[in-house]
């Protein structure tokens, strides 16, 4: 028998393998979304093209989808109705 636990925890949401700084969520602007629909909230990253951010309810899978316009908004989390 080993002292080690059975599984690892990453608190700080890097891979010990990946250099400080170059997570996906560091790489990727998000914004957080409220879905009424389920009572949940997510994260909805922009797309590559970065025109829109596009996710869904990880409970019933409704679709969100917001364009990023020209004057843009400083606000970061959202309702979904």
């Amino acid at each position: 028998m080993t002292d080690d636990p059975p599984y690892r925890l990453d608190i700080e949401g890097v891979s010990p393998d990946e250099p400080p700084g170059e997570s996906l969520s560091a790489e990727r602007p998000w914004v957080g979304i409220v879905f009424e629909c389920c009572q949940v909230y997510a994260r909805v990253y922009r797309d590559r093209s970065a025109t829109t951010y596009q996710g869904r309810c990880p409970k019933c899978l409704r679709q969100v989808r917001l364009r990023v316009g020209s004057g843009g908004t400083d606000l970061r989390f959202f309702t979904a109705r």
